[in-house]
């Protein structure tokens, strides 16, 4: 960038080289990237400034490859979807595919871009950004970690010792079933069976008493008591209180038993349905 260099660019760097080679070919291109770069440098860390300055080189190489674009305001909406499939299929140093993070770290650098410079008024900024949230990869969700059994072990000590029957039959029911928290919240009045002399609960979990039943049915949900039906939010502090008791770190996702849990067959009776003898405490 031998004309608008920006202060972070190494001299005889890669960076310096591609910038000069795209500013002999787009000047105006090249100027109005080079400005946001120096602009960026006084507001983003020096690593952010790297990145943006990558994803900025990386898109007006292919501009100046693929298209007759020259100029920052000339990008539109379709050239960025081409780029789009450009950047999915490209290779990186070790020939393998970009990853998820990489691409969406590129496209959130090139989207900050025009979005800034379209607030900054530049005369050389597109009228709309060309990048919108849905084209930047969304963040994986991590899996679920298991307690291991000794923490499963305290938790569940934890939970038969609150005072709390709620605490207890939530604690239970996520350790023993798997179920998420908001699946928990959702279960149905009618998920209480009766079987012979006994109040069953199905996924797995059997009251040891019916007091409860009242309020159930009058909430149509299974989780309600004098206090009313329960929220994932509280479910979430349900599981921390315990969790704290029992000298653990647990949350609704990671209250379970070490591998994904499997229905205890168990004294379950021969009906058709996934009902089995784990005890909850419910009074």
């Amino acid at each position: 960038m031998t004309a608008i260099a920006a202060p972070h660019t190494p001299a005889g760097s890669r960076s310096e080289r591609d910038w000069d080679e795209i500013a002999l070919r787009a000047p105006k291109l090249a100027a109005t990237m080079g400005r946001y770069l120096t602009q960026a440098a006084t507001f983003l860390a020096p690593l952010s400034v790297e990145s943006a300055d990558n994803a900025l080189r990386l898109l007006a190489r292919w501009l100046l490859d693929r298209t007759d674009v020259r100029t920052v305001a000339e990008i539109s909406r379709d050239d960025i979807e081409d780029f789009k499939v450009a950047l999915a299929q490209r290779r990186g140093i070790k020939g393998q595919a970009l990853t998820a993070n990489t691409q969406r770290q590129r496209l959130r650098m090139l989207r900050m871009f025009f979005e800034r410079i379209i607030e900054w008024d530049w005369p050389d900024a597109p009228i709309r950004n060309p990048i919108i949230g849905g084209d930047i990869p969304p963040r994986p969700e991590p899996l679920p970690k298991f307690l291991d059994d000794r923490d499963a072990a305290k938790l569940m000590a934890a939970a038969r010792a609150a005072n709390d029957p709620r605490d207890r039959l939530v604690v239970e029911v996520l350790a023993r079933t798997g179920l998420r928290a908001s699946e928990l919240c959702d279960l149905d009045a009618d998920a209480v069976v009766r079987i012979g002399d006994g109040h069953w609960l199905r996924y797995g979990v059997q009251p040891k008493g019916a007091d409860n039943l009242d309020h159930i049915r009058a909430h149509h949900r299974l989780i309600a008591d004098h206090r009313g039906p329960i929220d994932r939010h509280q479910v979430g502090r349900i599981v921390r209180r315990v969790a704290r008791r029992a000298g653990v770190t647990a949350h609704p996702t990671s209250s379970a038993t070490p591998s994904p849990p499997k229905p205890s067959t168990e004294a379950c009776p021969s009906k058709p349905s996934p009902l089995c003898s784990v005890t909850a405490p419910w009074t």
